[in-house]
């Protein structure tokens, strides 16, 4: 069922070029990608997680929230990663010229799914 989420997230998201589901340790659950590097998307979902924990120590300066979601941009590409239920992460790595707000609205039915799933 969980790949079967990713494969529709990618077709979704015409720009997508990978999509990794991850437990909390930041091993995938199930991946999918198309121009990205198995290996690649293995270590942003490794590393999902520093990245969170970072974020939130900085965030709670001025906010008490909890990180939801995290989106970062290179040169060619947009990197987002939303948060799930037992610590999961989805990651979807993305062309740079896609729609931020397309993908992240198909992430979050996505994620939704996921979590029903967990």
């Amino acid at each position: 069922m969980f790949q079967q989420l990713l494969d529709r997230l990618i077709e979704q998201v015409p720009e997508a070029l990978a999509a990794t589901f991850n437990d909390r340790d930041g091993d995938p659950i199930c991946s999918r990608t198309i121009q990205v590097s198995n290996e690649g998307l293995q270590l942003l979902g490794a590393y999902q997680h520093v990245v969170k924990r970072h974020l939130q120590q900085a965030v709670e300066e001025f906010d008490r929230g909890e990180v939801k979601q995290v989106a970062f941009a290179t040169d060619q590409h947009w990197i987002l990663m939303m948060g799930a239920k037992e610590q999961c992460t989805l990651v979807l790595v993305m062309q740079r010229e896609g729609l931020l707000g397309r993908a992240r609205f198909y992430m979050e039915q996505a994620v939704e799914a996921l979590n029903q799933e967990l």
